[in-house]
């Protein structure tokens, strides 16, 4: 209300970027003088496509989980809401003097484009500025991929982001959109059987791969049975930004069993292109 100064802060919005290094929304806040607000939407109309389902929400869950186990000591703590886009950044932008808001550009389904355009709105009418970093050296909206390859290349052997994290007080944020007790009931287990989620879990996936698990990684790849254990296994973890690409390229570029077995690195690198 008027007379009433707000809080400058920025904003950081996960999307597909689960993860603590070679991150741009977190370097570049971290270098803003303002405080914070790192989020995770888990939109109700999201939710309810028929491409998604309860199996991706306890992947991104525990991913944040495991993002504020080890940034426990920073005072940052991902912060999930439970509501749709327009509804959180109609609060977020009432409540907080934002100053930017930061995210990686999206490459989904239409129904996030359609959000993105409205989310876009809310912020033009405060005059505040959406950044938006490229993913993975994605280009949208593109016409055709001339130039697209080198361009691809010289992404991938640019430097990562090495972040780095300030001590700070916590920003006071109380959650006017918390996980409904049913949802997160249904989302704290998380079965044995499937791949573990997590950054943590990205890099063991890649190490051991790298370190021989992927020696027969181009005779198995046709064979159902043999490449579960063979084949890189990280898909889910570059899909959910666990890991960047450029982490995941650089890393089996540099490896030193590529000096006793270079096929299945190189073989790799090329199913990451």
């Amino acid at each position: 209300s008027s007379g009433i100064s707000l809080e400058k802060i920025n904003i950081v919005w996960l999307k597909r970027d689960f993860r603590t290094q070679d991150h741009e929304c977190f370097q570049t806040a971290e270098s803003s003088k303002y405080p914070y607000l790192v989020i995770s939407l888990f939109e109700p109309s999201i939710k309810e496509r028929l491409d998604t389902s309860l199996r991706h929400w306890q992947f991104i869950y525990h991913s944040i989980q495991q993002m504020n186990e080890a940034m426990k000591n920073t005072m940052i703590d991902v912060q999930i809401l439970h509501c749709e886009a327009t509804e959180a950044f109609h609060y977020l932008t009432n409540e907080y003097d934002v100053q930017h808001v930061l995210s990686y550009q999206e490459s989904g389904a239409a129904e996030t484009w359609q959000r993105d355009m409205a989310v876009a709105k809310i912020l033009d009418e405060h005059s505040i500025t959406w950044i938006q970093f490229k993913r993975d050296a994605i280009i949208r909206g593109i016409s055709n991929r001339t130039g697209w390859d080198a361009k691809w290349y010289k992404t991938m052997h640019g430097d990562q982001i090495k972040n780095t994290y300030k001590q700070r007080s916590a920003l006071s944020f109380e959650n006017p959109f918390p996980l409904p007790f049913d949802r997160q009931k249904e989302l704290e287990p998380y079965p044995n059987h499937f791949q573990p989620p997590g950054e943590k879990s990205a890099w063991r996936y890649l190490r051991s791969f790298a370190d021989g698990r992927g020696f027969n990684y181009h005779r198995h790849i046709s064979k159902p049975s043999e490449s579960r254990l063979s084949c890189g296994r990280i898909s889910p973890y570059l899909a959910w930004g666990n890991l960047s690409i450029k982490q995941a390229y650089q890393f089996a570029g540099q490896h030193p069993s590529r000096a006793v077995s270079y096929t299945h690195l190189r073989a790799h690198e090329t199913s990451l292109h």
